[in-house]
């Protein structure tokens, strides 16, 4: 038996860094060589462990920021604790604050660590990415990590983040709900709304893309993480549909027409994948993982998340030309099978797990 614990901070369904510790849980409850743990802090989508009644699962107070000093002492002791009672193998890590804590643990006891490195972070140089082996989520977050962290770049795996497949069955109950028909254009950005992900510029890009395309209809679904959304969207003169996070995201993919992520920094989006799994449409910024990604006028379409004129452009391009948004959307679904398996992902996991208490 292999004793695997996962630690991720705020487990919310609009968090990339969450559905993949999702799938993580979901892929292991079902090996049954495997016992999994999992900490959090709480999050809107721990309703989801319901389905997994072989995750053993408890909460532990600590934070995403700075203050995360205060909780240092309380969470070594308590990581501890667990750690010992539980006879646990291998901690791997999804943020750096239980990173730092894992790793001072395992030079106390036998115990190996491992840490998913899920975006572009800054601070703490000396501190971060100690672990026994490192999975960067993109071929630029290596090279971050390598040239801003000094990370022995042997320690570091790439692995693209997985995905499950996707049934599509288009919601006509759910445009009915927001009174859109079939001459409606949607475009959906799902996710964290902050400014890092660039929702501001979307908004100022949609308005000047109604000027020519009445039609328009822009979706925001997700957590908002930016106080000044509300006062942005409220002074709009064109319709904006805000929905909180979902759990089932499916239902807005399958009414969309194209999926919009103008990132200004991005490891490597989940919704560029979700719209690839979706056979959608995609535009992101061209920056990080989906700079590597996606090929422009291939597979997606890249934009400069800085400039509105830009954005607005691409979205009056793809609503514009079917069959063209179609391809894009077909390619990206082909990449994204080939290349973001969840099967395959998860077997070489299991291939690290082995290789790391083998040693």
């Amino acid at each position: 038996m292999k004793r695997i614990l996962h630690i991720t901070p705020d487990f919310n369904y609009s968090c990339g860094r969450s559905k993949l510790v999702y799938l993580y849980l979901k892929y292991f409850e079902k090996h049954d060589q495997y016992e999994t743990h999992f900490i959090t802090n709480g999050g809107d989508a721990l309703d989801r462990l319901k389905d997994l009644p072989k995750i053993k699962f408890t909460t532990l107070n600590f934070s995403t920021g700075k203050k995360n000093i205060f909780y240092y002492n309380s969470f070594y002791r308590s990581l501890k604790k667990y750690v010992e009672k539980n006879n646990i193998d291998i901690i791997h890590t999804h943020h750096r604050f239980p990173e730092l804590v894992s790793v001072n643990l395992a030079e106390k006891i036998k115990l190996k660590t491992i840490t998913s490195v899920h975006g572009f972070v800054t601070g703490y140089e000396s501190k971060s990415f100690k672990s026994d082996k490192i999975i960067s989520v993109s071929k630029s977050g290596k090279e971050y990590l390598v040239k801003n962290f000094n990370v022995d770049e042997n320690k570091i795996i790439i692995l693209y983040n997985p995905v499950e497949d996707s049934k599509q069955n288009e919601n006509e109950n759910l445009k009915r709900k927001f009174s859109l028909y079939d001459n409606h254009k949607i475009i959906l950005f799902p996710g964290r709304i902050n400014s890092e992900k660039g929702y501001d510029k979307l908004i100022r890009a949609y308005e000047i893309a109604c000027v020519k395309n009445k039609k328009l209809m822009l979706i925001i679904c997700g957590q908002i993480e930016d106080e000044n959304f509300n006062e942005l969207r409220n002074k709009l003169t064109v319709p904006v549909i805000y929905l909180p996070p979902l759990e089932n995201i499916k239902q807005l993919y399958s009414i969309s027409d194209v999926v919009i992520l103008p990132s200004k920094k991005d490891s490597f989006p989940y919704v560029m994948l979700e719209a690839g799994i979706n056979k959608k449409s995609f535009i992101g910024g061209n920056t990080g993982g989906i700079a590597e990604f996606i090929e422009d006028g291939v597979n997606g379409l890249l934009i400069n998340p800085e400039n509105e004129n830009e954005i607005a452009e691409k979205i009056l391009y793809v609503v514009d030309n079917k069959d063209k948004a179609n391809l894009l959307g077909e390619n990206l679904y082909k990449k994204v099978k080939e290349n973001c398996d969840y099967k395959i992902y998860f077997s070489k996991v299991e291939e690290i797990y082995n290789s790391l208490l083998s040693n």
